[in-house]
């Protein structure tokens, strides 16, 4: 019989351990039932293990450190760019074919079935749409010719797609080796370093990208042909500001809350409209850190 759990990982930064942590983990516990083992990559393990202890979260959950991980080298990067490494050198601690990373501010709203991530037995390659070249395609599409270069690639057929940013991002173990093969191949012994040292986590977001990468490299330097899927509405739904949240029915299955400093009584009143299995169980705790208790 065919093992069908899959791992999950979560890089998450001392300024994640607050109540959106919590909802994320609750909502991965009830509606991803195919899960294996979850290894959480932080920069202070003894905080992050506090925080599930006190909260009882996760028990079996592997509380790594970064530099576990990382280089001296590395770590001496911005916190944004080590946890993209972080999530490019995943085969060294999840053990399962394929692995999903999930977002410390992402919600899985409803089930995540194994015909969600894996198609003919591989995962599916999701991409969000765009109706017209906005801002944000804009910034993506810049991120993708920037990625392509880094491959040394034209983005032939990634560039009919753009937008791969997804934060419950499933990787197939032997894909991902490959990837890192490749870039030490063509960048030395310590690529990461090479291609990010001197970067601003802030002016040069459009200069990598851990998921583009990823997603250009299988596409046009591997010329593989997974299924692609346009994750946009029913699946995936990322809220950049209040004004998103405020028009968004929070009814996909997995939702991206981008901002912390949203109103968690507006998250849960808006969730029991549409969800309100969702809204209790992100709801019982989680809130009273934030200062606004549900009501």
């Amino acid at each position: 019989m065919i093992d069908s759990r899959i791992d999950a990982f979560m890089c998450v930064h001392s300024r994640d351990i607050e109540y959106l942590l919590e909802a994320s983990l609750r909502s991965y516990q009830q509606h991803f039932p195919d899960k294996g083992n979850l290894t959480m990559v932080t920069d202070n393990p003894a905080a992050l293990r506090a925080f599930l202890d006190a909260k009882g979260l996760m028990p079996g959950a592997a509380v790594t450190g970064d530099n576990d991980w990382l280089s001296a080298s590395e770590l001496e990067l911005p916190g944004w760019f080590r946890q993209q490494i972080i999530k490019l050198r995943a085969f060294e601690f999840c053990r399962t074919e394929h692995f999903c990373n999930l977002g410390a501010d992402t919600l899985l709203l409803r089930p995540i079935a194994r015909n969600d991530l894996i198609d003919r037995r591989e995962p599916v390659l999701y991409y969000s749409s765009h109706r017209l070249p906005d801002l944000h395609y804009r910034f993506e599409k810049k991120r993708l010719r920037n990625v392509a270069k880094i491959l040394g690639v034209a983005p032939a057929r990634s560039s009919r797609y753009v937008d791969f940013i997804n934060d419950f991002f499933c990787f197939k173990r032997e894909w991902l080796i490959a990837l890192n093969d490749y870039i030490a191949a063509k960048y030395g012994s310590k690529p990461y370093v090479e291609l990010l040292k001197g970067l601003s986590a802030s002016k040069d977001q459009t200069r990598f990208g851990e998921w583009t990468l990823y997603s250009v490299f299988l596409l046009d330097v591997m010329h593989q042909s997974p299924t692609m899927r346009d994750a946009r509405g029913a699946y995936l739904t990322q809220i950049h500001s209040r004004l998103g949240l405020t028009l968004s029915r929070l009814d996909s299955k997995i939702v991206h809350l981008v901002q912390k400093s949203f109103d968690p009584n507006v998250i849960r009143q808006k969730l029991m409209k549409v969800n309100p299995g969702a809204a209790q169980i992100i709801g019982a705790t989680a809130w009273a850190d934030a200062g606004a208790p549900p009501g």
